[in-house]
């Protein structure tokens, strides 16, 4: 039976929605998904407490599970923020119309008992809220001026993590150039 699953990088920066029926659709579809080399290299474990994901525990795992994909020479850590309970529902989702403002919803109404968890939010959540539609009906029950002042932050917050997560990928590249000079 084929599942969503969460697949994430040893250092969570990259995280992606996938659906597979087994432990070596999700190796391979994680290994596509990450941009990892040799899917039959890569080990699975649970991201909350690195727990080895085999066969037959990955029958026994529940749909939207978060995985860590390792590289051979990657080991887990646990992750260095913790996440409250609370924003735990609001990770990352595969795209999907319908699901996208019910999505928003969620995170402004969790935002609006926690506005401290926007810097815990990932590019692709502020992406949502950035993008999201105030003026549509489901939205009514919400602060009207709170989600505007919510979805203001929201912007700031996209901005500066689209930057760094750039700036990211620009040292990696460096780094990678650096070190096939020295080869």
């Amino acid at each position: 039976m084929k599942k969503p699953v969460r697949v994430w990088s040893q250092d969570r920066r990259e995280r992606h929605g996938i659906v597979a029926g087994t432990l070596e659709e999700v190796k391979t579809k994680g290994a596509t998904k990450l941009n990892y080399s040799d899917p039959s290299s890569l080990t699975v474990v649970l991201e909350e407490d690195g727990t080895h994901v085999d066969d037959a525990y990955w029958e026994t795992l529940t749909p939207d599970t978060r995985l860590i994909v390792l590289r051979p020479d990657e080991v887990w850590k646990p992750s260095p923020l913790p996440v409250p309970s609370n924003v735990f529902f609001i990770g990352d989702e595969t795209d999907s119309s319908s699901e996208g403002q019910q999505r928003a919803l969620n995170l402004f109404a969790a935002l609006q008992q926690n506005p401290a968890s926007v810097a815990l939010l990932s590019l692709s959540d502020l992406e949502v809220l950035k993008d999201a539609n105030l003026s549509a009906p489901e939205f009514s029950k919400l602060s009207a001026q709170s989600s505007v002042e919510l979805q203001e932050l929201c912007i700031e917050f996209y901005v500066k993590k689209k930057k760094e997560a750039e700036a990211l990928e620009l040292v990696d590249l460096l780094k990678e150039n650096l070190m096939g000079d020295k080869s």
